[in-house]
Order: C-alpha cells, then structure tokens, then sequence
C-alpha cells in the first residue's frame, strides 16, 4: 500500500470515497438531471464525443474528452464546476479551448445533485483520487495538467492542490487557476493547510493563476478583495503566481463569459507545458556511424566474443546491429545491438 510522504494512503483515501450516504441519486440518474438542467450543453459535449463514466461508487460520474491527435503529454484541462451545477456544463464551456489549443479535459461531477452543505459534495481528498486514478489510467505525463475550479469548485482547489503537491509518485498539476473562489480561513482543509499539516511550504513550486470581477457580488467570498488574500496566502505558502486576473467588468462568472481571460490562462498553459516538456530527459539519438565506431571498437577489445570482426551493419528498425558467426568456443555470439 502506497504511503505518500504526509501520511495520506490511497486505501484510506478509497474507503472515504465510498462512505458517502446512500440517500442521493445514482450516477445515472444524475447524469439524467444533468441533461434535464442544461441539455444544450449537455447535447453539445456528448456530440462531440465525451466519454462519461459513473463514478466507482456510482454517486455521480466523471467526462473525458480528448482531440484525435492527443498523446499523453499533450495536455489536459481538469475543471471542477461552481456549486449547483454540472460537469456537463463546465466540459462545454471549456471544450472549445481544449479542441483549440489541443488539450485533452477531464471534469468530475461533485456535487450529488441536491442540497448545499459540504456533506452533498465529494470533499478535497475524493476529488482528487477520482481525478489522479482517472489521469493515471489516461497515462498522463506527470505534472502537465492544468487544473481549476470555478466558485465552490475554486474554494477546494487549494486543499485538491495541496494534495496533489503531497501525493508520493503523482504531483500531476503544472498550473493551478483558482478562478472566483477564495480560500476561506474556517474551511478545515485550509486550516489543516495553515497548520502546517502539509509542510511550511506545501505549495513549493506549484505554478498559481488567479481570476476574480470586480462586479462579483460577493466581494468577500469571490471577489477581488478574497482573491487577492488567497494570492497572498498561497505565495507565502510557497507557490509562484503566475498571473492574477482582476477583470474591471467582471462579474462572478466573468472569466469564461470574456474570452480574453480564458485566452490569457491558455497561453500561460501552454508554454508551462512546454517548459515541462523541454526540461523532460530525452533519448539521445546514435547515428549509424556513432554505432559503427562503438562496434569496431568492441570487436577489437573483445575478439573472443565478437568474431568475426568487422560482419555487415544491418537494420531492423528500431535497432541498428551486427551478427556475429562462430567464436572460439564454438558458439555463436548474439548480435550487438544499438538502439536508434
């Protein structure tokens, strides 16, 4: 059983998961009055192809979707909704983006569909097994997900990045944005957070982008004045602030009703990711000549075992390589392969 570095197992987080009461909707009939609340959008994601799956306790169900030239290490957008609302819903809002810039998107639905009180949502440590399982079963190269919540879903994004950041062998966010949702001081996850719970720095090196209008109604909740409390806190926390948003016309869902926010996030997460990716160990690549010499090299050190010297270089792709007849002990020397 893996242990992360925290104390916080998969199995312990698993048995959480599936302790949730068994009073609300099943995941079907969630996915039902998903439909029912926006079917534009939910008939827009479906059409374009959106793999929907019930969740392991079959309390509601996570959305994948992907472009046809996606691989693993293309991108992925991983977007929790506000409360009250669909996964659904937040797919199609993000989905032409993700088809833009060649992102793959994963959206969980958290909220089991009736009431508000916390215990009607998965909490910080489900949404991010849910999420880490399907990414992992994606093979999705570590640390190049882009992950953001949008008002209840930003209020959890810090305890889902603390996870993240904490998790042993995972660590898959490359660039959080918490976008209208602040980090409230009397939510225990965050004051777990504050309490050192996860370290003196547990958001060291994780990469921050932040949204908030200044016509949010709530300017105390998701406003301008707790989202710039939340950068502060988050960077003494040790995490980089990448971009910090504060839209003049804005409104509490005015990132993604003005296409310049959302253009601005995506520029930015596309070149995180293409820092990660060059800063990513590659293969070197051996030249048939390079190969060659090694080979002459090798048959001259060692007679014996590679005899005779100097057989013709072959291909077989991806190798490139030289058989070898009988030696002096009278077998026969398996060929000398390089890799190209």
């Amino acid at each position: 059983m893996a242990l992360d570095r925290y104390g916080i197992t998969v199995s312990g987080i698993a048995i959480a998961l599936f302790a949730v009461s068994s009073t609300y909707a099943d995941s079907s009939s969630l996915q039902a009055q998903a439909k029912a609340a926006d079917a534009t959008r939910y008939s827009f994601i479906v059409g374009k192809g959106a793999e929907i799956k019930a969740t392991g306790d079959n309390m509601a169900f996570t959305l994948w979707w992907q472009p046809s030239t996606w691989s693993h290490a293309s991108g992925v957008i991983v977007a929790l909704h506000g409360h009250d609302s669909y996964a659904t819903t937040e797919a199609a809002l993000w989905q032409p983006y993700a088809e833009k810039y060649g992102f793959a998107l994963l959206t969980l639905q958290w909220w089991f569909g009736a009431g508000e009180t916390t215990s009607d949502y998965y909490r910080p440590e489900q949404i991010y097994l849910l999420v880490s399982n399907l990414l992992v079963s994606k093979n999705v190269k570590v640390g190049s997900v882009f992950f953001t919540g949008f008002s209840r879903g930003s209020a959890n994004s810090y305890a889902v990045a603390t996870l993240d950041h904490a998790a042993a062998n995972r660590n898959h966010f490359a660039l959080v944005l918490s976008n209208a949702g602040s980090a409230a001081s009397d939510y225990p996850p965050n004051q777990q957070i504050s309490a050192g719970s996860f370290g003196s720095q547990p958001f060291a090196g994780m990469k921050w982008a932040m949204y908030c209008g200044e016509k949010d109604p709530d300017p105390d909740i998701g406003g301008c004045p707790a989202m710039l409390k939340s950068s502060t806190w988050v960077k003494d926390l040790g995490a980089s602030m990448q971009l910090f948003i504060d839209d003049p016309i804005g409104n509490h869902g005015g990132f993604m009703t003005n296409p310049s926010n959302v253009t601005q996030v995506m520029e930015l997460y596309r070149q995180v990711l293409a820092d990660v990716i060059a800063a990513t160990p590659t293969t070197a690549v051996v030249t048939a000549k390079e190969a060659n010499c090694f080979f002459d090299w090798a048959e001259d050190h060692y007679p014996a075992l590679l005899a005779p010297a100097r057989p013709v270089s072959e291909s077989a792709t991806p190798y490139y390589y030289r058989r070898y007849g009988n030696t002096q002990s009278g077998k026969r020397s398996p060929p000398l392969l390089s890799e190209r």
